[in-house]
């Protein structure tokens, strides 16, 4: 019997709670989260457990990171994995959840989307310069170029949008 298997990720920008939803379903089947993989998770098999999980967003140097992690595990809540500033956190289903509020909820928003809108400026921009590039010349590497800057300008701009709505949402609703 296989150990080890993957789960993919409908996108933290777009699915970020069915994505917790999906790993605590998987918990208590007995696929326990081990790490991020290339747009998704990996699992480890183990004893099926009643778990939740949190995923959280933070840019801090080693010594804040301690802090943090500390100030999550005396709510009950325990660190899994981390990765580019992603922390996914676990804990015991009746542990009350991290961010309860709209105001809470919003800066936690607003910490996930800060680079994006930035990405999709600057991966625009050097769409645009290529594709002008790409006119002045037949170069199968800037055309191969401008192809890649795009699609990753319309992944930016779509998760730009979809961190937005859930903004706007969270705003009128308190729920996003």
């Amino acid at each position: 019997m296989r150990q080890k298997k993957y789960m993919s990720s409908g996108g933290l920008a777009f699915s970020e709670k069915q994505d917790m939803r999906k790993l605590s379903k998987q918990a208590a089947k007995g696929w326990h989260l081990q790490d991020f993989a290339f747009m998704g998770y990996r699992l480890v098999r183990g004893e099926p457990k009643q778990v939740q999980y949190m995923i959280d967003y933070r840019t801090l140097d080693a010594a804040e990171e301690q802090e943090y992690i500390g100030m999550f595990e005396e709510s009950g809540w325990t660190l899994v994995c981390t990765s580019y500033g992603m922390y996914i956190f676990e804990a015991s289903i009746d542990t009350s959840p991290i961010y309860t509020d709209a105001d809470t909820k919003q800066d936690k928003l607003k910490r996930a989307s800060s680079f994006i809108p930035k990405l999709a400026v600057v991966t625009s921009i050097l769409m645009i310069i290529t594709y002008w590039i790409a006119l002045k010349t037949d170069s199968q590497i800037v055309i191969i170029s401008c192809i890649l800057l795009s699609m990753v300008a319309g992944c930016s701009i779509s998760m730009t949008v979809a961190f937005y709505y859930r903004t706007i949402k969270l705003i009128r609703k308190g729920d996003d």
